[in-house]
């Protein structure tokens, strides 16, 4: 499932560069980052305020479904805002 989401956005990504310039190619990087870590951070807050245990039933799957899908969403969004901003995460450690 990471492969597919991953190939995935990396499509979606090579239509943003070919077809955005890069101010608005990286907000809206910057924005799904932003909105799949508030969904992994509602999803986990439901789960902690839910006091789940490890042992579950069906209807409490889909909580954890959810935290990992929401998850994998912010790594792999994670990973692309990294390649967008290497030039300025590059200059901010070497201090230039």
């Amino acid at each position: 499932m990471e492969l597919y989401m991953f190939f995935a956005f990396l499509l979606f990504y090579i239509i943003t560069v070919v077809m955005l310039d890069d101010a608005l190619r990286k907000r809206i990087w910057m924005i799904a980052f932003i909105l799949s870590f508030v969904a992994t951070s509602v999803a986990i807050g439901f789960i902690k305020g839910g006091k789940q245990d490890v042992m579950m039933n069906v209807e409490e799957l889909n909580w954890y479904y959810f935290l990992y899908l929401f998850g994998m969403i912010s790594v792999v969004m994670g990973v692309f805002n990294l390649w967008i901003y290497r030039k300025e995460l590059w200059d901010m450690m070497t201090g230039e």
